[in-house]
């Protein structure tokens, strides 16, 4: 099959972390299996590879694809896939379909109005899907088809049909670095190094995807629970493949590693007996000192948890906790505790511990065992937090958002959701993708709130990000400022402070110290 497949990766702007699109080459590894020959993956992270690059690449493809894309990425998704149809357009070429997937097609219908020379977007796994759309494609049946394809989402007569693709096959046969090309200054982490500070060249790979929890904030949340595995030997045909490669440490990028005890062990026992130090992710109430002990014996090197707050009321009104009421106040209630116990222990342990938080979060108002109604968290809930962090946890690395509105996630989509609609700056109306584009924005009249540069502080936070309406920029400041007062403290003290998550471009432009 010698027509071209083109995967595009999109450009991830305000970067507070280092990371690949592993959407590219996980997507080409399925269609190469497949029997497609002639897929080329343009990367636009990667240095010399810009838009006219991309567009001229498209003039002959059969299909072109946005693969792996986050809904802030839609600004340059709405710009470029348009300067790609006007390409396709002058090589008389109208018929090849453009797709957008990734978590950027959550909500996207008005996207898809605003912007008709995007054919579809895709929502949901892709690895078998990418096929099937292949396939339909060369045999010429693709836009007779698109409704027999699960995950395809578009318009047609006016109408917006929408779908969820939420099964595949396997990811055994999958080669998660298929021809992935390696950039250190956007995916090597600098966690991962030797005694004498020389960068150990990074992977990300996953050996499960999906998570059974649904926190409202989270654009997982409406996804459901399943979990699919990558088998053992997989990982390690892949580990072994990537050591030739040169790669020494490997980030595994899971959403909640130790959701199997058993499968975690044997994770960190096969990248030790690999040959990688190693990091990883989960939910802090899913470990203990065991576990921390056993994966430092087996060369982890970090782990990575997302605290969000640690005021109960707080954890209630974001749904931290599944079950019935009484058993989340009750998980609740003993979280701050638990918390301060698990960095204590990897500060023993010597492991670098992160402290992630949220600010401007919900609350709930608990009454005799029962939720009775919600309202904004305060400045003082937020403060309180991150003096939580600095000085009972004394975590390593300290990393606050603001509560941002993801299409995908409880808090976004919900209309009238009772927890989120007073923050929102749409209401009760939901956040949609069109929301992240300011010329649709604008064009449809979505109220958004004033934007001020301090935002540019927090993960990610960008002039189009609908975010939680009661962080003003004066309580941005203030949170910022209380953080940098805490730091600056311990180091007066002698003590070792922790490093803030700042986006690299502020911290070289010497707009905060």
């Amino acid at each position: 099959m010698l027509e071209k497949i083109l995967l595009i990766g999109e450009t991830l702007p305000y970067r507070a972390f280092s990371g690949a699109n592993k959407a590219l080459p996980v997507l080409a590894s399925a269609l190469f299996n497949a029997g497609f020959r002639n897929v080329v993956q343009m990367d636009m992270e990667r240095p010399g590879i810009g838009i006219k690059d991309v567009a001229k690449e498209a003039k002959d493809a059969a299909l072109v694809a946005f693969a792996g894309c986050l809904t802030v990425q839609w600004p340059r998704i709405y710009e470029h896939s348009r300067i790609i149809r006007k390409a396709l357009e002058k090589e008389g070429r109208m018929h090849v379909p453009i797709i957008v997937g990734g978590y950027a097609a959550k909500n996207a219908s008005d996207v898809l109005r605003e912007a008709p020379w995007i054919t579809a977007v895709f929502d949901g796994y892709g690895e078998d899907a990418i096929i099937r759309i292949a396939r339909a494609v060369f045999n010429g049946t693709f836009y007779k088809d698109m409704h027999k394809i699960e995950g395809l989402c578009f318009f047609e007569n006016g109408k917006y049909h929408h779908s969820v693709c939420r099964t595949f096959s396997s990811l055994d046969k999958i080669d998660q670095h298929f021809g992935f090309v390696h950039v250190p200054e956007k995916h090597d982490m600098d966690i991962f190094a030797t005694e004498d500070g020389r960068q150990l060249k990074t992977a990300q790979m996953f050996t499960q995807r999906g998570c059974p929890y649904a926190c409202s904030f989270c654009n997982k949340s409406m996804e459901g629970g399943n979990i699919f595995r990558v088998s053992e030997e997989s990982f390690r045909r892949q580990l072994k493949s990537i050591k030739k490669m040169g790669f020494e440490a490997v980030y595994l990028d899971v959403d909640t590693f130790t959701i199997n005890r058993e499968w975690a062990i044997n994770d960190a026992k096969i990248l030790k007996e690999e040959g990688f130090v190693w990091g990883s992710n989960t939910r802090i109430d899913k470990i203990d000192k065991d576990l921390l002990e056993f994966f430092c014996k087996n060369n982890c090197r970090y782990m990575f948890f997302g605290v969000e707050h640690v005021n109960p009321d707080i954890l209630i009104a974001i749904n931290k906790f599944p079950g019935p009421i009484d058993k989340q106040i009750e998980r609740a209630k003993k979280y701050p505790d638990m918390v301060k116990n698990v960095f204590r222990t990897m500060k023993e342990l010597g492991l670098p511990s992160s402290y992630f938080i949220i600010l401007g979060l919900p609350k709930a108002r608990i009454k005799d065992g029962k939720i009775e109604g919600f309202e904004p968290s305060t400045l003082e809930d937020d403060l309180e937090a991150i003096r939580f962090g600095i000085e009972e946890c004394e975590c390593d690395y300290m990393n606050m958002n603001i509560l941002r509105f993801m299409p995908g996630s409880a808090s976004a989509d919900i209309p009238l959701h009772p927890a989120f609609s007073f923050l929102r700056p749409s209401g009760k109306n939901p956040i949609t993708a069109g929301y992240f584009v300011p010329e649709i924005a604008k064009k449809r009249g979505y109220s958004m709130q004033n934007y001020h540069g301090i935002y540019r502080v927090f993960e990610a936070v960008s002039e189009n990000q609908p975010m939680s309406c009661i962080i003003t920029p004066e309580r941005a400041y203030l949170s910022i400022k209380h953080a940098v007062r805490l730091i600056n403290r311990m180091a007066d003290n002698g003590k070792k402070p922790p490093k803030l998550f700042i986006e690299k471009e502020i911290i070289k432009a010497g707009l905060i110290k």
